[in-house]
């Protein structure tokens, strides 16, 4: 989980790079138009104000199911069973943990927060305008980033109304174990092609979900609750 501060520190950079003077300058007429343009209406889903919390062990088991298939393409089928093994390990090892973690997915109305974010990009919105007085937030941000306070980054950014999108790569947890556990046991028993299509299944399950930085879905046990 100590991605995270690294995933969002290099995100931050990128903002920085986007809103340079030269930029400031160039987007001075936009930000008229976009000044205009509608508000984003409330989440539909429960929210939080913390940055979300990225799982490394989502990310292992997404590489491992990816060496895994490489792996029956090559008919190393020995090296597949112990990808498969180290993907189920990885979800397996700290579930307590990584129930705090799940999200629901933004997209559907009353979903069951049942997904692993392991990757997370930040950008700017159409809507922002491109002040000194933002810029000057981001860079404070970057700053609060860059020391692991990546909560009182977001929280810098949300007073200063950055409109800021952030997007998360998201892995379904009992999902991807039912399939693991599948192509596991279709290895042992030699049905190769079988175990590659249940492997396809979690890299298919994968989903990517865009949200502002007041709509941030809320995890583990606050995902539980009623949005209102």
């Amino acid at each position: 989980m100590k991605r995270t501060n690294r995933l969002i520190a290099a995100a931050m950079a990128g903002l920085m790079a986007s809103t340079s003077l030269g930029a400031l300058a160039a987007n001075a007429q936009a930000a008229d138009a976009t000044a205009q343009q509608k508000a984003p209406e409330k989440a539909a889903y429960t929210t939080q104000k913390q940055l979300l919390k990225t799982a490394d062990e989502a990310l292992e088991t997404v590489t491992n199911v990816h060496q895994a298939r490489m792996a029956l393409f090559e008919d190393e089928t020995d090296l597949a069973q112990k990808h498969i093994g180290a993907a189920i390990k990885a979800l397996t090892a700290g579930e307590t943990d990584l129930k705090q973690l799940l999200i629901a997915d933004t997209d559907k109305r009353d979903a069951k927060p049942e997904y692993l974010p392991f990757d997370m990009s930040m950008m700017l919105t159409d809507r922002f305008e491109a002040t000194a007085e933002k810029k000057a937030a981001l860079e404070k941000a970057g700053g609060l980033m860059k020391s692991g306070e990546q909560d009182a980054a977001i929280e810098v950014l949300r007073l200063a109304s950055v409109d800021l999108d952030i997007s998360a790569a998201l892995l379904p947890q009992d999902v991807s174990m039912t399939h693991l556990k599948a192509a596991a046991d279709m290895v042992k028993s030699g049905r190769y092609f079988e175990a590659n299509r249940e492997l396809k299944a979690i890299e298919d399950s994968i989903v990517v979900r865009t949200f502002g930085i007041d709509a941030i879905p809320a995890q583990g046990d606050a995902a539980k609750t009623s949005a209102g």
